[in-house]
């Protein structure tokens, strides 16, 4: 993703370039005195490129996490995506550039409630690199169309993926979207059992629980207590969600309920 950021694309290769030439410059100097000049001068410039790179993916990872990121954790979903295609615009020509394009694009529409485009964006996500993020949003999609069979198979594939995944965080925080997924599929079919007491969890442990997840799991609840008949406590919970959902479709639905259960 270096390549994504103007400024960090340049430092990166003439950094690298730089490292390079000095390598050169020092087989030259040193191999008559040292026969074994390439080895010692090899090996620390490939490393040192190395840590190039991973420096300036960071950074990047870093600057998309700080200027873009927030748009959709502030359920400012529009913006988000509008800001995805601006940084990708004319970039994504490769196989990876786009997975990770595709990706993040099917985390937006998800968001809004575009079904269709988020299907569309996980047929171009094909590196391997990004199937977790591709059964993700898969799960989430069949899930949304009561495709509940194609669901649960999404979720046992994304279970074996994780299994492969090193990082303690990230399989915790999808073991948390399977959780979500699997309680909203239970709902749909009429089983409420245990699904209070997991959105309230989720809203008292997730640190931090920003705008995008409480909207998210306040809908949840409101909707929950909709369908168990209990309208005071619906509305408390789905006006949280309107009053945060922005332009997602938490908001959308929340006023859609609020207007039903005032009309009652």
């Amino acid at each position: 993703m270096i390549h994504l950021y103007k400024k960090y694309h340049i430092a990166y290769w003439c950094i690298g370039i730089v490292l390079i030439i000095c390598m050169v410059v020092a087989m030259f100097l040193l191999w008559n005195k040292f026969p074994f000049a390439p080895f010692l001068t090899f090996f620390p410039t490939v490393f040192l490129v190395i840590v190039n790179g991973v420096v300036f993916t960071r950074l990047t990872s870093k600057k998309f996490n700080t200027e873009i990121a927030p748009f959709l954790s502030n359920c400012e979903a529009h913006k988000y995506l509008s800001e995805i295609h601006a940084l990708f615009n004319g970039k994504a020509k490769n196989r990876v550039i786009i997975s990770i394009y595709n990706s993040l694009l099917a985390t937006g529409y998800a968001v809004i409630n575009d079904y269709d485009s988020v299907y569309d964006c996980c047929q171009k996500i094909t590196t391997r690199n990004w199937q977790v993020a591709r059964s993700l949003s898969m799960m989430d999609y069949y899930a949304s169309r009561c495709l509940f069979d194609q669901a649960q198979s999404e979720i046992e594939n994304l279970r074996k993926l994780l299994e492969k995944m090193k990082n303690p965080k990230f399989k915790e925080n999808c073991e948390i979207s399977i959780k979500n997924v699997e309680y909203a599929m239970r709902i749909k079919q009429g089983n409420y059992e245990g699904a209070e007491e997991h959105y309230k969890k989720m809203m008292e442990t997730v640190k931090p629980l920003l705008p995008l997840g409480k909207a998210s799991y306040s809908y949840a609840l409101g909707k929950l207590y909709v369908l168990k008949g209990e309208p005071e406590r619906a509305k408390e919970y789905l006006q949280v969600a309107y009053d945060l959902g922005g332009d997602t479709k938490y908001k959308v639905f929340a006023e859609q309920n609020l207007k039903a259960l005032e009309g009652e």
